[in-house]
């Protein structure tokens, strides 16, 4: 029946659809609540959720108290009534993730890229992933509601592609939406990786009590993304890296976008990398030294794997970038008045990073001490991404997505 709620639907249908929604969203309800937020009768209401039952869209969750005489139902969506695929594709790794309709990870693939991996590769191991997935855990495919796909480079959304590329391989130049739906026969949806991280937070952590949300993630590059209302804000005009580029130093570092000062060129792990680099060709020592026979061959995943190990010059270096992007933070919320912050990325799980950039945020915020704003932490380290895509095709079926 999920299907059925998209494009012009009869009455019935819209009213089948709200319920639904409205339940996926407050988790386990009584029918008096969903009655008196509906305007629908208690008798019409109980019709349509014994509907949404039958299908096997909605069950009781057994969580209603009884007063003394019979139990009250209290009604919560059914998680395996369909299946979601959520991929992240990132020039560091590809995520692929099996999720149920609450989002529950149930299942994971991983691919760290290299040079090797071309788009045709990287899209072919995503099917193949899928496959295994759904072999695992005994799920049909005709289960499978289908496959959203986040990426944090630039996307041309009429061609389903990447504008351009931060990959090692090339290749890339491909209709990621179109190939994957050739090869797997099922809705896929593309969409800013960022965006979507801060849809899957928001779905999953606060949908009920907040109407405003920002997610930011440092790794590779600095960006957000927004809910407000309780919806997405999509980028339109190209700009899914902006935060990265707001100035914390007018007279600081030149950044990779030709300016000085931006927030990227302190606090981005490419950044971090290179004031890594800079610092041992200074003299000072690091782990790095016996890894690598050049310090110029340090990579990514070697920085990353250095965080983790606590190495002394890794840490100093990450303890700067984590203060500047506080200031990054700070900015950003003195502007969207968000109720809550999440930081994501694959710094965030670092030590010292996200303790040190909220720290930095909530001193400068203290000029303001009824604001209320939350700083957290991303629930999953390094899943938001792909929980987001899967939950944009949920979000497809399921709630009036505005143009």
């Amino acid at each position: 029946m999920l299907t059925e709620f998209v494009g012009v639907t009869s009455p019935k249908m819209k009213s089948l659809k709200l319920l639904y929604s409205l339940i996926r969203k407050l988790g386990a309800v009584r029918i008096n609540i969903l009655s008196e937020m509906t305007g629908y009768k208690h008798t019409t209401c109980a019709r349509l959720l014994d509907e949404l039952a039958q299908v096997g869209l909605v069950q009781d969750s057994g969580l209603g108290e009884s007063s003394g005489g019979r139990k009250p139902l209290m009604y919560e969506i059914n998680p395996n009534a369909h299946y979601l695929i959520g991929v992240e594709v990132t020039n560091l790794y590809t995520t692929v993730l099996l999720l149920n309709l609450s989002l529950d990870i149930l299942g994971s693939k991983k691919l760290k890229m290299n040079e090797q991996y071309t788009g045709e590769y990287t899209l072919n191991y995503v099917t193949e992933c899928i496959d295994l997935l759904l072999a695992e855990h005994h799920i049909h495919r005709d289960k499978l509601l289908g496959i959203g796909v986040g990426v944090l480079d630039p996307i041309d959304p009429e061609r389903g592609a990447i504008h351009h590329h931060s990959f090692k391989a090339e290749g890339w130049d491909l209709n990621i939406v179109e190939y994957l739906t050739k090869q797997n026969n099922t809705l896929v949806l593309l969409d800013n990786g960022t965006n979507l991280a801060a849809l899957a937070e928001y779905r999953k952590n606060h949908w009920k009590d907040k109407d405003s949300l920002v997610f930011v993630s440092s790794d590779m590059g600095i960006r957000c993304g927004v809910i407000q209302n309780g919806r997405m804000v999509s980028h339109k005009n190209g700009m899914e890296d902006a935060f990265g580029h707001i100035i914390v130093d007018i007279h600081g570092q030149r950044c990779s976008c030709g300016s000085y000062g931006c927030l990227q060129a302190y606090s981005s792990l490419p950044a971090i990398r290179n004031e890594v680099i800079r610092q041992m060709k200074r003299g000072k020592y690091s782990s790095l030294q016996e890894q690598v026979a050049d310090v110029e061959e340090i990579d990514f995943h070697h920085i990353l794997d250095t965080l983790e190990q606590e190495d002394p010059l890794c840490l100093e270096v990450i303890k700067e970038a984590a203060y500047y992007f506080g200031i990054g933070l700070t900015n950003l919320i003195f502007l969207l008045h968000p109720d809550v912050v999440v930081c994501g990325g694959t710094l965030v799980p670092k030590p010292l990073f996200y303790e040190v950039a909220s720290d930095a945020a909530l001193k400068r915020m203290a000029y303001y001490p009824n604001s209320h704003i939350e700083i957290t932490k991303a629930t999953t380290d390094y899943n938001s991404v792909a929980q987001g895509a899967g939950c944009m095709i949920l979000d497809y079926f399921t709630e009036e997505i505005l143009p």
